[in-house]
């Protein structure tokens, strides 16, 4: 209880600093970005929260799933290997630049660097091998193989004004971001950052500011949220909707574009229990996923049996999750050389998502009686971020989501769970092929085939015990109106707030 009356406190003082507007939205989250500024370092939750107020991309998925021109006026592909993005006009940057060809060019160019491309954002983009300019508003990217999803994947990459960018340097932008975005940042504090309108944005907005604050904990961001010190609050669970509801709060409550899971990290750790696929395999048969989803996730969410979301591109609605069979998975343990079982650690962020702490805790449950000791050990994001981008994990297990947003595709997921991921921690060359046949081809039924091949493929390989697909629940005061999330994307151009 200490913790979390502190927690409140701190929120309470945090609120008392920023500045009050009766246009001001004030939001809830469970974390600050861990790049502050520098929207390169990550492309989801928490970081979109203060991202998506700053930042525009070229392209942003729409609630069909399908790309959206935003910065990128229209796009096509030329050649199998080749995108053109005709520029929108008339769009300037915060500090006044024009937003050009050249522009863009310096984003993309960066993330082609040895630094950009180890960065998260620039993973992403591992095949695009060239950029070229057409015209002063129309670039065209070159890839090295066919890629017809690379509009989808630029949603992941925010185009930052380069002379900025340069001359700040990646830490000095972080601390002073320039972008096309509806807002620009006024001050960041310890656990909190102050928006400030971008009066020459092309994006139009009726607010006066943003001010986005760190609540780790969930119940103390509920009580935030109840009590009036925020507007908006993110990763509430299900058992927080009636309090909500009935309170007059609105809840925005889906499914999530995202796979909830224990990763194995096992590349570089020959040794590990989990590098025995008969160990992977009895981890997943050992937990109760159906009923977690069913009591933890009051029916929002599904268990999962693929990386692909039903939200997603390639989803295959007919494949089965894991079955619940503890006997199977002992018997599968003693095939490997474990009878007695073994222990082993995971390291987790818990916070962000609904239930997030309790899945965890119910799957280490399942785990155990079968013999698999699993202690968790609770980290927070940025660190978990560091570990991940480096495969430098402490322990062989991880709590990871595998997330469809932003670009919507089931490919997205296989891009840091195989071989491909610039430093893997987990890597089956089997997995290769499938992984890349869903590349060379353009047609869409025929791609949707070849993805469905890939998460049977992955089924066979596991590499994680898949749990949940996860579930987003939003609270939102009753006199804030107009607030979009859209493939975890927030639009905040057309809220009004009316107290």
């Amino acid at each position: 209880m200490r913790k979390t009356l502190t927690t409140l406190a701190i929120a309470a003082a945090t609120m008392a600093a920023l500045p009050a507007a009766a246009q001001t939205l004030n939001v809830g989250v469970w974390d600050m970005p861990p790049g502050k500024g520098n929207p390169f370092t990550g492309r989801s939750v928490p970081s979109v929260f203060v991202w998506d107020a700053l930042f525009d991309p070229l392209v942003r998925i729409g609630a069909d799933g399908s790309p959206v021109p935003v910065l990128a006026a229209s796009f096509e592909p030329v050649e199998p290997t080749r995108w053109r993005f005709v520029l929108r006009e008339g769009v300037s940057f915060s500090n006044g630049a024009p937003l050009t060809a050249d522009a863009v060019m310096g984003t993309i160019e960066y993330l082609l660097t040895e630094d950009g491309r180890a960065s998260s954002v620039g993973g992403e983009l591992r095949n695009v091998s060239a950029v070229e300019k057409v015209d002063d508003m129309t670039i065209d990217m070159i890839t090295d193989g066919p890629d017809p999803v690379l509009p989808n994947k630029l949603g992941l990459v925010f185009i930052v004004e380069p002379g900025a960018w340069t001359n700040l340097g990646p830490e000095g932008f972080a601390e002073a971001p320039v972008g096309t975005g509806a807002f620009m940042v006024d001050a960041w504090g310890p656990a909190d950052v102050s928006l400030t309108v971008n009066e020459s944005s092309w994006r139009e907005t009726g607010l006066d500011g943003i001010n986005v604050i760190e609540l780790p904990e969930r119940a103390p961001r509920l009580q935030a949220l109840l009590s009036g010190q925020i507007d908006v609050g993110f990763g509430f669970s299900p058992d927080n909707i009636a309090q909500l509801e009935a309170d007059g709060f609105t809840v925005e409550a889906s499914p999530a574009p995202q796979v909830m899971s224990l990763a194995f990290a096992t590349a570089g750790r020959d040794t590990s229990p989990f590098a025995d696929v008969r160990v992977r395999q009895a981890a997943n048969l050992a937990v109760n996923r159906d009923l977690i989803a069913e009591v933890l996730l009051a029916g929002i969410g599904n268990g999962a049996g693929q990386a692909g979301t039903p939200a997603a591109f390639g989803y295959d609605p007919d494949m089965p999750s894991y079955p619940y069979d503890p006997e199977k998975a002992r018997a599968l343990l003693a095939e490997a050389g474990f009878p007695d079982g073994f222990s082993t650690t995971a390291h987790v962020v818990t916070g962000s998502f609904p239930a997030d702490s309790e899945i965890y805790q119910q799957a280490a449950i399942d785990l155990a009686a079968v013999g698999i000791d699993m202690e968790l050990q609770q980290i927070r994001f940025p660190e978990w971020l560091d570990f991940f981008l480096n495969n430098t994990w402490p322990g062989e297990v991880f709590g990871s989501s595998w997330n469809t947003a932003p670009y919507m595709d089931s490919i997205r997921p296989y891009t840091y769970m195989t071989c491909a991921k610039r430093v893997p921690h987990f890597c089956d060359e089997s997995m290769t092929p499938a992984y890349d046949a869903t590349f060379a081809e353009f047609d869409p039924e025929k791609r949707k085939v070849l993805l469905k091949a890939l998460h049977a493929k992955t089924m066979e390989v596991l590499p994680a015990l898949f749990l949940v697909e996860q579930a987003d629940v939003t609270g939102i005061a009753p006199y804030v109106n107009g607030l979009e999330y859209i493939n975890r994307s927030v639009n905040y151009d057309n809220v009004t707030i009316d107290r």
